[in-house]
């Protein structure tokens, strides 16, 4: 019984041995239907940043250039506008840039914004347009919990094509940002 018993600790151990870390840090979707039946995307992580550093890189055209986008232009005030581009070479004013308006700003604890202009053909612009974000950032431990909440989809052929596109993409977008924090700012 001992004989066995040592053999699957043994087992175990080298089972556990082998087997890849669980990242230290996971992404946690916390996604959800209000009482409305209005849909959310929402997903929030650990960052390795100061809720100071986190705000700066969610609600500055500098700071989305060291993550999310190559061209950005604009400025952080409320009622302001920052449009983005993943063309290296746009300019502000292109048609193509994507334009987003600033709803709240509560440094460092509080991005809002909306999208208002999609790039051409973009589908079922109509209903992307009634979609808000919102980015919470708190201290915890040595760096900051950002949660990204994507809300305004609602029911119907429409609101589910770009609910699938974007709980992809809002995924992804946390996933750069996480990295930016882990690996330094892209070029």
């Amino acid at each position: 019984m001992i004989r066995l018993t040592t053999l699957l600790c043994a087992l175990a151990l080298a089972a556990c041995a082998s087997s890849p870390a669980p990242d230290a840090t996971p992404i946690h979707d916390t996604s959800f239907t209000d009482a409305g039946n209005i849909r959310a995307i929402q997903f929030s992580t650990h960052l390795t940043a100061t809720p100071e550093q986190v705000y700066q890189a969610v609600a500055t055209v500098e700071g989305w250039k060291t993550w999310a986008v190559p061209s950005a232009f604009g400025k952080a005030k409320v009622g302001g506008r920052m449009e983005t581009s993943y063309n290296a070479a746009a300019k502000a004013g292109d048609v193509a840039n994507i334009q987003q308006e600033f709803v709240m700003l509560a440094p460092p604890r509080l991005v809002v914004f909306r999208t208002v202009r999609t790039p051409p053909g973009f589908p079922n612009q109509d209903l992307y347009l009634q979609t808000v974000i919102a980015i919470e950032i708190a201290p915890e431990g040595a760096g900051a919990r950002i949660t990204f909440t994507h809300s305004g989809f609602g029911q119907g052929p429409g609101f589910d094509q770009l609910y699938k596109f974007f709980h992809d993409g809002d995924r992804q977008t946390l996933e750069h940002l996480k990295k930016r924090f882990e690996v330094g700012p892209v070029d």
